[in-house]
């Protein structure tokens, strides 16, 4: 198909409302403050943490201390970038592949994508291949489900260079396994059980980073008193090697894929409706491998939560009556690097407090007690967050379909039937479209989290005037350039 000229999408005017933002209560209990979200949810219990609405007649939406407030002339989008026509600007072709119809991609590395083909049998319903994006080879990674003589069915997967995780599913009890296993480019390895649940805790989201695999899950029952979790297991790991990574009362959305890590959304303590975005990384034991937070405006609630080279990004798929430039649906990243994070942040302010604490008290000095600890966290919280109210943030102004993916200085977003590629610190972008009549999400991202190359895939069935029908999932994979 010609490339054609498209105009840059239409921004929809922000709403405001005459409600005022204040704080309430948030409970902790030393085993929050131990784990990953101690210093968060404790720092919370200092001032209120989080935010509610109350209206005083001011006629304005304001965000409390230690949630992200960001005014409206701090956002722009794609009305305010260069929309450039040629796409080779942007990226370069590097492999096309063509798999067959009705295949879905999912990308979160340089190497490899996991493939989700359909059969033509009922059992089973789904094989996972993995696509080599180098050469273009998709290769079997599973033909059938490790438990297909007990009636599971594979369900998902999420690949990476160095292992595998999927989902096997009883479509009968509604039970649910976790299975992982090692790669070595087309070599895969024996697969192993991680983690088991029957029908009572939600089919989990899944992700991969460098060493882990992810997956979150929740109690189906939402008066449930079990939490909603994000476990991780290296590749190969068994059930014994699982590992809680966070807990929570809930979470927003699904896992993204973030580098060394992986970024969600939990709700703030047990009661209230305050969200905070989580990056939680490979790099530490499980009980402190939350390394980033950021707390949004009480009652917004993000449909993706995303974790890139600029730090966290958000997508909002309702139109908020509060939060003055982050109240539209879109999608948000900031314009450049956050150079701080919560984790770093925390340490640099118990540092400052044991050496004054030394200084203080000589030798006798003793242990910063809980309340210190909290204070500590207050601290990096309202540091993170001032740095991440005070920048510049893009929004695309497209209701969000799926997270974005982060490749050097562009950020890809799918948009409507095509991908556009967005160039946030020199403000241009262009649109990657399909190339024939395609089903109706058109070219579709199978990449997020960062990565070098892009994956794009369209399901097409079409026949050309004389000529043969096309019947299959083309694949692209594009190499961005860096300017």
């Amino acid at each position: 198909m010609p490339r054609t000229h498209r105009s840059a999408p239409k921004a929809r005017p922000s709403v405001t409302d005459d409600a005022q933002i204040s704080l309430g209560p948030v409970d902790i209990s030393r085993r929050q403050f131990l784990m990953g979200t101690a210093g968060i949810v404790a720092a919370a219990a200092l001032i209120g943490g989080g935010v509610a609405m109350t209206s005083d007649g001011s006629g304005k939406a304001e965000a409390s201390q230690g949630a992200l407030t960001v005014p409206e002339d701090k956002v722009f989008t794609t009305e305010q970038c260069e929309y450039l026509e040629d796409t080779n600007r942007a990226v370069t072709l590097r492999t096309r592949a063509s798999l067959p119809y009705g295949t879905t991609l999912t990308c979160c590395s340089d190497s490899v994508a996991a493939c989700l083909v359909p059969t033509e049998t009922a059992d089973p319903l789904l094989k996972v291949g993995l696509l080599h994006l180098g050469s273009g080879n998709m290769t079997d990674a599973l033909t059938n489900a490790v438990g297909s003589d007990e009636g599971f069915q594979i369900l998902d997967a999420r690949a990476h260079g160095g292992g595998m995780i999927w989902i096997e599913t009883n479509m009968t009890s509604g039970a649910w396994r976790i299975y992982t296993t090692t790669l070595n480019g087309a070599a895969v390895g024996d697969p192993v059980k991680a983690f088991e649940a029957d029908a009572t805790r939600t089919l989990p989201t899944l992700a991969v980073s460098d060493g882990f695999a992810w997956w979150q899950t929740s109690p189906k029952d939402s008066s449930s008193k079990e939490s909603s979790c994000i476990w991780r297991v290296p590749f190969g790991g068994n059930e014994d090697a699982a590992q809680m990574a966070h807990e929570a009362a809930a979470f927003a959305c699904g896992l993204s894929p973030a580098g060394v890590g992986v970024a969600s959304c939990a709700k703030v303590g047990q009661t209230g409706n305050t969200w905070q975005l989580i990056y939680l990384t490979d790099d530490a034991d499980a009980e402190n491998c939350m390394q980033d937070s950021l707390t949004l405006p009480s009652t917004m609630k993000p449909m993706d939560v995303s974790y890139g080279p600029n730090g966290f990004g958000f997508a909002l798929d309702s139109i908020y009556s509060f939060g003055d430039g982050i109240s539209n649906l879109g999608t948000y990243v900031p314009e450049s690097e956050i150079p701080l994070t919560f984790a770093q942040a925390e340490s640099d302010a118990l540092a400052k407090m044991e050496e004054e604490l030394a200084e203080s008290s000589g030798a006798s000095a003793g242990e910063l007690t809980d309340a210190d600890r909290a204070k500590a966290a207050q601290m990096a919280e309202d540091a993170v967050c001032e740095l991440y109210s005070a920048a510049e943030w893009f929004r695309f102004p497209r209701a969000p379909i799926s997270a974005p993916a982060f490749s050097g200085n562009w950020v890809f977003v799918k948009s409507t039937n095509v991908v556009a590629a967005v160039d946030i610190a020199n403000r241009k972008y262009v649109s990657i479209p399909t190339e024939s009549a395609t089903q109706g999400y058109g070219e579709y991202l199978a990449s997020a989290g960062t990565a070098n190359r892009m994956v794009t895939f369209a399901n097409v069935d079409y026949t050309p005037m004389s000529a043969e029908r096309i019947h299959e999932c083309t694949v692209r994979v594009w190499e961005p350039l860096v300017i």
